[in-house]
C-alpha cells in the first residue's frame, strides 16, 4: 500500500511540474512533448509521463493527435471564445448552486478570499506589463471559493479545467492586454460579484460573473497571443 501511495504522489508531482512549465511559458503553445525526452528529464517511467500528459490533455493544456503525439495546445480567438462561452455556462450554474447550498462558513471563505485578492497588487513590481504571480494565485482562489459550495464535484472539476485553459491565454497575451486591463476596474468587478454572492442574489451574481469573463475575453482578444508573460528559459532539470 505504501508503494502505491508513493506512486500516486510521484504521478501528481510530474503532472504539476509539466503543467507549471506550460503555464509559466517555459513550454510554448504548439511545442511537441516527447514522452521519451520527458522521461529522461524527470527520471521516471514512461507510464508516469503518459499519465501526466493524458491528464493535461483532459484539462485542455495539451493536445494528443493520432500519429503526431502530444503537444502544448495552440491558441486561437475561436478557441478562447468557446472556452469563455462554456466557462460562463458552467460557472454561473455552479455559483447559483453554491449560493443555494452554501453556509455561513462558505460566505466567510468567499469574503476572506476577496479580501486577500483586493489587498494583493495585480501587476508585477519589476514588470508592470506582467500580472503578478501572487495576484494570479489569489485570483484563482477567489473564483474557486465562489463556487466551492455547489456540492457537485464533477462540475467543480470541469470549472477547474476551463480555468486552467483560460489561464494559458492570459499568460500568452501581449502587452496590449495589460494596458487594456489597467483601464478596467477589475477590483470593482470582483467586489460586486462578492457582494451579490454573499447577499444571496443568484441572478445578479451570475450575470456579474458572466460579464466579468466576457470583458476578460475582449481584453485578451485585443491583446493578441504573441508573448509569454514570463521570461523564456529552458526547463530546469532540478526538482522544484
Amino acid at each position: 500500500m505504501a508503494r502505491r501511495g508513493t506512486a500516486v504522489t510521484l504521478n501528481e508531482d510530474i503532472y504539476r511540474r509539466i503543467r507549471g512549465d506550460i503555464l509559466a511559458g517555459r513550454l510554448h503553445p504548439g511545442d511537441k512533448l516527447s514522452p521519451a525526452e520527458l522521461r529522461e528529464r524527470f527520471g521516471v517511467s514512461l507510464g508516469v509521463i503518459r499519465e501526466a500528459l493524458t491528464k493535461l490533455t483532459e484539462q485542455k493544456l495539451v493536445s494528443a493527435r493520432s500519429g503526431q503525439g502530444f503537444s502544448v495546445v495552440t491558441l486561437s480567438p475561436e478557441e478562447l471564445g468557446d472556452l469563455t462561452l462554456v466557462r460562463i455556462d458552467l460557472e454561473a450554474r455552479a455559483l447559483r448552486l453554491a449560493i443555494e447550498r452554501g453556509d455561513l462558513s462558505w460566505e466567510s471563505e468567499v469574503v476572506s478570499a476577496h479580501h486577500r485578492l483586493a489587498r494583493t497588487p495585480m501587476r508585477d513590481a519589476d514588470d508592470p506589463e506582467r500580472t503578478g504571480e501572487e495576484w494570479a494565485a489569489a485570483h484563482a482562489a477567489f473564483h474557486e471559493a465562489l463556487i466551492s459550495a455547489c456540492q457537485v464535484p464533477l462540475l467543480l472539476d470541469f470549472c477547474h479545467t476551463l480555468r486552467a485553459a483560460t489561464e494559458l491565454y492570459r499568460r500568452w497575451s501581449g502587452p496590449a492586454a495589460a494596458r487594456l486591463s489597467a483601464k478596467r476596474d477589475v477590483g470593482g468587478e470582483h467586489l460586486a460579484i462578492m457582494e451579490a454572492t454573499v447577499a444571496r442574489d443568484a441572478d445578479l451574481a451570475a450575470e456579474l460573473l458572466a460579464e466579468h469573463y466576457r470583458r476578460t475575453q475582449q481584453v485578451l482578444l485585443a491583446g493578441g497571443f504573441t508573448q509569454p508573460q514570463t521570461l523564456r528559459q529552458a526547463p530546469s532539470k532540478e526538482r522544484d
